[in-house]
């Protein structure tokens, strides 16, 4: 536990400098900008936690880039410390201010000790618990080549697995500490503790005294937090774009909630949004977010606001090139195992049937199926063996998701009908603002026309996510999020319609039985980790799993291979779960692995 918050105080500090850095950077670009009539300002961050995981994406990103030239290990944190250095001592104005402000703020509305604890719970989960099959399986290997090697050509030949590269597995190597002796795991727990840091926001509603829309997400993301409380000690890419993904739709509605009408935050998270699909493409969806900004900076600037769109595609580039470059190199294909796209032709390029393969192997399994002959199954036949397989929870939230699809069609025609009859009476609709259609107060409420673009962003995320290789196992956000939005929307119409006294009961009971969920959920924590539980684990952290292997030499290079399952974990390495699949492209390891028989 010790030598996570020891990580974590190193991650944070370096994060936040290098975004704070950075986001003072592009407010300060002239096309970036808040108008205030005729002046333009830089824009303010409102939330620390942009700061902190803006620093992340940055810092990711160059690790990525790193691991194209060598290995991401010790030179890559020295330099990484050296541009902290010169960031801080340019901005060490700004960047202390904020801080002293915000703690003060903290320390003043008593939310210093929860955040603390925040902190120490959260270390302590990620200091031991189960470690994800997959880990062991090629996680822990693909971490470790990025820190002995950076990428190699053809690295998918000797383990299929290891070409499924998420940049989750870059930033795990830098900041494992690797060269210290014992490699530390603790980002996928320290993106949790960024979410949990923000759900705990949710204690807002006592001072602002009525609920918002991203309250209700926030509830969601507690959840899924006590879900993956025994696991985000695994460096899986599931719960670092759950997680992101559950930060970004939270954020997002703050902002509207706040009525929120700058470009920038809502661009910057549309960036985000790019950034989580290099960790794991099933948040692809998420990228359509980026229609809300480009939208309203043409409308509002006109061919100006090109400019500024112009910028935040060249961002995107940024952080997608060097996904896609290492993608190349492991591979020799865009995407893995996507085969829609194939346009190189390398000598280590994994054989198109055997990426194909690979490909409906994954969606198979989403379904629920080992064979993957069940590729060519239709809808009627795989989905109810699907739904068998749910928990009593996801099941009900996909009911919900049913229900609620229809309502929030009506939603979408109400708006359609309202806008156009309004229009041809001539009526000054953006004037009196959309949010007149339901007769919302003046609370800060969801307007109909942001609602329905998110709500619409969630379903088609759970479209695709159904439709493309639905495993519940990073999927259950996509199924809970469009029935909780949707109800939460209507929650807070109810909330602005009753009575003071009637609404004070309602409060009330949620209160009690809130409480009454957070007890029960804590007590089955500490339960579970009671036969878990070990001394040991509160210096240190638990390392990855070991596996008896065995050893093959090829061209003078030791491989390691199971004589039983596929789990090689992380110490014996280089390990492929067949030693006949691949062949050296030459005498050195850095030359790369060619397919067997090529």
């Amino acid at each position: 536990m010790l030598a996570v918050i020891a990580n974590w105080i190193y991650v944070i500090i370096t994060t936040y400098i290098i975004g704070y850095a950075t986001l003072e950077g592009i407010s300060s670009i002239g096309c970036m900008q808040s108008a205030k009539g005729q002046k333009k300002t830089p824009y303010t961050y409102k939330y620390t936690e942009s700061i902190l995981v803006a620093g992340i994406l940055v810092v990711n990103v160059y690790a990525e880039l790193f691991s194209l030239i060598t290995r991401v290990s010790l030179a890559a944190n020295l330099i990484l410390l050296l541009a902290c250095f010169l960031l801080y001592y340019q901005y060490r104005e700004g960047m202390n201010e904020r801080l002293i402000v915000g703690m003060g703020r903290i320390v003043s509305t008593g939310s210093f000790w929860l955040y603390l604890a925040i902190f120490l719970l959260m270390a302590y989960g990620t200091s031991h618990g189960l470690m994800h099959y997959d880990t062991d399986l090629y996680h822990a290997q693909a971490i470790r080549w990025i820190e002995e090697f950076g990428v190699v050509k053809g690295l998918g030949n000797l383990h299929l697995r290891l070409g499924y590269n998420s940049a989750s597995f870059a930033l795990s190597a830098l900041y494992s500490g690797a060269f210290l002796g014992k490699p530390m795991h603790a980002m996928a727990g320290y993106f949790a503790l960024l979410l949990a840091w923000q759900s705990a926001d949710i204690k807002s509603i006592a001072r602002r005294q009525h609920i918002i829309l991203s309250d209700f997400v926030r509830v969601v993301a507690i959840y899924y937090l006590f879900t993956i409380f025994d696991e985000m000690v695994s460096p899986a890419s599931d719960y670092f774009m759950a997680t992101m993904v559950l930060y970004i739709v939270i954020h997002w509605l703050d902002l509207y909630a706040a009525h929120e009408r700058a470009f920038l935050p809502y661009a910057l998270l549309s960036i985000c949004a790019v950034y989580i699909t290099t960790i794991k493409l099933s948040a692809a969806p998420l990228v359509l977010l980026a229609i809300y900004p480009i939208v309203y900076i043409v409308k509002k600037n006109g061919k100006k606001g090109i400019i500024s769109i112009a910028l935040c595609v060249l961002l995107c580039f940024v952080i997608a090139i060097p996904y896609f470059v290492r993608n190349v190199i492991q591979t020799g294909w865009l995407v893995y195992p996507f085969t829609g796209i194939d346009l190189f032709n390398f000598a280590w390029k994994i054989p198109y049937e055997t990426a194909l393969s690979d490909a409906n192997e994954i969606t198979v399994y989403g379904r629920g199926f080992t064979d993957v002959t069940m590729i060519a199954a239709p809808f009627t036949e795989w989905f109810p063996t699907w739904l068998t397989g749910l928990t009593l929870v996801n099941k009900g939230m996909l009911m919900l998701d049913a229900i609620c699809l229809p309502v929030y069609l009506g939603c979408v025609l109400y708006f359609l009908v309202s806008a156009f009859s309004g229009k041809n009476k001539g009526t000054a609709l953006e004037k009196e603002g959309i949010t007149k259609i339901f007769h919302l107060s003046h609370r800060r409420t969801v307007s109909l026309s942001d609602f329905i673009f998110i709500e619409g962003i969630a379903y088609i995320a759970l479209f695709y996510f159904l439709f493309t290789s639905p495993l519940v196992r990073y999927g259950c956000i996509y199924l809970w999020l469009p029935a909780v939005i949707l109800i939460g929307r209507f929650v807070i119409l109810f909330d602005n319609r009753i009575g003071q006294d009637i609404k004070g009961y309602i409060y009330k009971i949620v209160i009690v039985a809130f409480a009454a969920f957070m007890i029960f959920k804590f007590g089955m924590l500490i339960k579970d980790d009671v036969p878990r539980f070990s001394g040991a684990n509160l210096i240190s952290q638990q390392p990855y799993n070991s596996y008896e292997l065995e050893e093959k030499e090829i061209n003078g290079e030791i491989f390691y291979y199971p004589t039983e399952g596929d789990r090689t974990g992380y110490d014996k390495f280089p390990s492929t779960p067949n030693p006949d699949g691949f062949i050296m492209a030459d005498e050195s390891i850095l030359d790369g692995f060619l397919p067997a028989g090529r």
